[in-house]
């Protein structure tokens, strides 16, 4: 058989060729151009119209303003001086972290409102003997000053606002909730700090898959702190098991909550050894301990406009925080991350 030779190629047809394929490396040439110019954050940004903001930043100012009222209170009430003093630090840290969100999206700082989360109450005590005032004769008994209230009633102010703080969380985006949960899990942990702790239900959330993540650590955290109280005494194992309690009933909510996606535990965990010193087993139970909060922080990630499940991870997280207080880690601005 005699092979077909190909049909020529016209000189139109590969001048036409060259041109798309001249024109292709031009247009992604342009592409790059385009790629290479950053759009910034800020633009399009107007002071005055709140919808040309970045996302969440009424959640921040919102925030802001109340950590501001918060460290207005710590002057004002009384008692738990350390306490006082330390959160006075962390809430320095969160407001200037929130600051630097919100100028960073192109909004200016709006004036803050110098309104304590707690007040003096009004003085009532000055009375009379008969009920008369001025110029009736009557003599008036007036302090020097009204008492301060304990510091317990900032810790109640606290626990009242974790609700709404909870409610507006399920209005961010994904991006920013493990940030605003970090928050709100701080100040819930600061209010158990102070003598009001919150009284936790049955927890709602996280769910299915997003369960899984944090049950990852907390089945191991619950298996070595059983080991280290196992090689402790007296108040050092004590520590240990103030942890234990309330960690196991944490870690079987979020195997009833995972559901069909939990996998089984396992029988054990390799722990690392020697666990012979004091210092030795404090390491390794904070260790354990410190995973569980960045684990609830990625589970919230998946869980944007589900309020009740983000309320579950705001406890886990703040229930890490006071911990972690029991086990002598120092407390941060922004438990489970590091700053935004």
């Amino acid at each position: 058989m005699i092979p077909v030779m190909p049909r020529a190629v016209s000189r139109r047809a590969v001048l036409g060729a060259l041109a798309g394929i001249g024109g292709a490396v031009l247009l992604a040439g342009c592409d790059d151009e385009v790629r290479r110019t950053p759009v910034s954050p800020t633009e399009g940004v107007r002071a005055d119209d709140p919808a040309t903001w970045p996302p969440d930043t009424q959640l921040f100012i919102a925030a802001r303003q109340r950590v501001h009222g918060y460290r207005l209170a710590l002057d004002v009430v009384t008692g738990r001086d350390g306490a006082r003093e330390r959160l006075a630090e962390l809430w320095r840290a969160q407001r200037e972290r929130l600051e630097l969100l919100i100028t960073l999206g192109g909004v200016p700082l709006p004036e803050l409102l110098d309104e304590p989360a707690v007040s003096v109450p009004p003085d009532t005590s000055s009375s009379t003997s008969d009920g008369a005032t001025g110029d009736t004769g009557g003599a008036t008994s007036t302090p020097d000053e009204s008492p301060r209230p304990e510091a317990k009633s900032l810790g109640r102010a606290l626990r009242s606002d974790h609700t709404q703080a909870c409610r507006e969380l399920s209005t961010a985006t994904a991006t920013n909730v493990p940030t605003l949960a970090s928050l709100v899990a701080q100040h819930v942990a600061a209010a158990a700090w102070l003598g009001a702790p919150v009284e936790w239900g049955e927890m709602a959330g996280p769910t299915g898959a997003a369960a899984v993540p944090v049950l990852a650590v907390s089945r191991p955290a619950v298996f070595g702190l059983e080991v280290v109280a196992a090689r402790s005494r007296d108040e050092e194992r004590a520590d240990y098991e103030s942890v234990l309690d309330p960690l196991r009933s944490v870690t079987r909510q979020l195997a009833t909550l995972a559901g069909a996606a939990a996998p089984v535990a396992p029988l054990g965990y390799d722990l690392p050894e020697p666990l012979e010193t004091a210092d030795q087993r404090r390491e390794l139970a904070r260790q354990l301990v410190s995973d569980i909060a960045p684990a609830a922080l990625d589970a919230a990630q998946r869980l944007p406009g589900r309020a009740d499940e983000l309320t579950g991870v705001v406890r886990v997280v703040s229930d890490t925080v006071v911990w972690d207080r029991a086990l002598g880690t120092p407390a941060v601005p922004f438990p489970g991350m590091t700053l935004p």
